[in-house]
């Protein structure tokens, strides 16, 4: 089951070229993954491959979902052939899952732009085997502004506004201005992650003058 139209579809062409050859955040703390050769690998959220590619020449059996058929072109494209793709909405995972669990999920900076975290998370429980891990990132929900683009939150509001966003202020080079974001309380993520089901096994976040990005690995209870 996916939408017809995806925020990022309209973007795709300039995603790609934004985000150029940029590894994934997630590469650059690469203790939070498990070892995943071998693994079967679930890359929610995929856009246009990077995550994906990274798990696979790590040698991880990956399936990648989206809601964007354009950014799947995109990660089709991109290559290698051995990585599966499949254009749905995640929090549908009866509609495209075929039962076969997952040892691991990961979301590279994704979950901002889900409008359902709690049926994503819930997909994330319901195809993981027990004891497997979910690996993420996200734009830090305390994120404050920087020179790069404004908060996390809708700058006319507060911290306490959550919801779906957009603001022609934002940075004019970024993401949000063009398919703006979701913005929930850090309170707000780490209790989705436990009525989810999954147990915090680490977090991370990577130095900055302010909170800019968390990272985390949790298990499937």
């Amino acid at each position: 089951m996916a939408q017809a139209q995806a925020r990022y579809d309209e973007f795709a062409e300039w995603y790609e070229q934004w985000i150029g050859g940029a590894p994934p955040l997630i590469a650059a703390h690469a203790d939070l993954l498990p070892a995943v050769t071998g693994d079967r690998v679930l890359d929610i959220a995929c856009g246009q491959g990077r995550m994906s590619r990274y798990l696979a020449m790590l040698g991880a059996d990956v399936v990648g979902v989206d809601i964007s058929a354009a950014m799947l072109g995109k990660a089709r494209a991109a290559g290698p052939e051995n990585i599966t793709y499949i254009h749905a909405d995640v929090t549908h995972h009866l509609a495209w899952w075929d039962g076969r669990p997952f040892d691991g999920c990961t979301c590279e900076l994704a979950l901002m732009d889900i409008d359902d975290l709690e049926g994503t998370l819930s997909t994330v429980t319901a195809v993981l085997r027990p004891g497997g891990w979910f690996v993420a990132s996200i734009v830090h929900p305390c994120l404050p502004g920087t020179e790069r683009g404004q908060s996390s939150w809708p700058p006319e509001q507060g911290y306490e506004s959550e919801g779906w966003w957009i603001s022609p202020d934002h940075s004019p080079g970024g993401v949000r201005i063009r398919v703006g974001a979701t913005h929930r309380k850090l309170s707000t993520f780490l209790n989705a992650l436990l009525d989810a089901g999954l147990e915090a096994e680490h977090f991370v976040e990577p130095p900055a003058p302010v909170p800019t990005y968390l990272l985390w690995r949790c298990r499937r209870r």
